[in-house]
């Protein structure tokens, strides 16, 4: 009799796998009194029988979670790596941006924003909409808890780096594409992550095209404020992920100056933490690359990236040896380049009119 009950009371707590249904899974739940949805990827590989990874995907302005779902390559990706890959909608605002009012969808997150809500207009708690989703996930799939990845586009980008920020303490790591932080907000996060950001040299946001920031100046864009390119946004992203994760200035540079450049920053000596990777993408307007229509396969990089950390492994022992040099110039594939990111390039071109000028030109 007490193995009757034992395989009952076992029956009873255990997940259901017999009736998974396997490709694209749109599930509505409600938060905060509204009604959401997302799309949930189930790979023909899962059978529930160990755990497996889960990866986030947000949408940019004016997007979905069904229309991300289908152009993107991350549930072609996990069907070879056997993961679980959702795809969030966020909800419909009336705001006012830069063009003025308008209505799209947009993932929630003012003040830290290039938009606003249009009075009246209340936005939704984004974040407990996510954890949500997480709750339910997890409780319908064999999901492991300590390798659940957030990434984002655009809007989404910018959503991925509040993840970052308030979700820290169950996201393992984040990756924010064309869009990070707007304003200069100071934070208190959650948990210090590996975080990644990835952009275009022609990306002027939505919709737009410029000309292509020169590839060779990547390290005086990232290391010195005030710039005309963007605003100055390069700086931006990276001095304030700096801030935010204790970080240190100094980087190390490395990829290929016809493909895309890396610049790496590690975290200041006994402050925890992990790696922030700044990624700039040769030939590469305002998309999120898949190796189909732009080389960079973002995806498979991306999850690459991603799937070293855990949640509950140990802070990196990696450190950073500077050499003296400077990081301005063309890179070879593979080479590594030393930089003192404090000391700022644009100081040597103003002893050379002809030099200042043509940078200004192209930016």
């Amino acid at each position: 009799m007490r193995n009757i009950i034992l395989f009952f009371v076992i029956l009873l707590c255990s997940r259901s796998y017999s009736q998974i249904k396997y490709g694209k899974n749109l599930v509505m739940t409600s938060s905060e009194g509204v009604e959401r949805e997302y799309v949930v990827h189930v790979p023909m590989t899962y059978d529930g029988s160990q755990p497996v990874p889960l990866i986030f995907m947000l949408h940019g302005t004016s997007g979905s979670g069904p229309e991300f779902y289908e152009n993107i390559g991350w549930k072609e990706l996990s069907e070879t790596e056997n993961f679980i890959v959702v795809y969030p909608s966020s909800l419909r605002y009336k705001i006012i941006d830069e063009e003025g009012p308008k209505v799209t969808t947009k993932w929630n997150t003012p003040p830290d924003a290039n938009f606003v809500l249009q009075p009246g207009e209340v936005g939704k708690d984004d974040i407990k909409f996510l954890r949500k989703v997480i709750d339910e996930i997890t409780e319908k799939y064999n999901i492991d808890n300590r390798r659940i990845y957030l990434n984002g586009f655009s809007n989404g980008g910018n959503m991925a780096a509040k993840c970052a920020i308030e979700m820290g303490n169950v996201l393992a790591a984040v990756c924010q594409n064309a869009s990070s932080f707007s304003l200069d907000t100071h934070y208190v996060i959650k948990r210090k992550l590996p975080v990644l950001y990835q952009t275009g040299d022609k990306d002027y946001g939505p919709g737009n095209q410029g000309p292509p920031v020169p590839m060779h100046l990547f390290d005086t864009l990232i290391s010195t404020p005030g710039l005309p390119y963007k605003n100055g946004k390069f700086y931006e992203v990276a001095h304030l992920t700096l801030r935010h994760f204790d970080l240190l200035s100094e980087h190390t540079i490395t990829g290929d100056s016809n493909f895309a450049l890396v610049a790496t920053f590690l975290p200041k000596p006994n402050t925890g933490g992990y790696e922030y990777k700044f990624v700039l993408v040769k030939n590469l307007a305002h998309n999120y690359p898949n190796g189909v229509f732009h080389p960079f396969d973002a995806p498979k990089i991306h999850w690459n990236w991603m799937k070293q950390y855990s949640l509950d492994e140990s802070t990196s022992a990696k450190t950073l040896t500077v050499n003296n040099g400077y990081g301005d110039g063309n890179y070879e594939k593979d080479e590594k380049i030393h930089i003192w990111a404090s000391e700022h390039r644009m100081a040597r071109f103003l002893h050379t009119g002809r030099e200042i000028l043509n940078i200004l030109n192209l930016l």
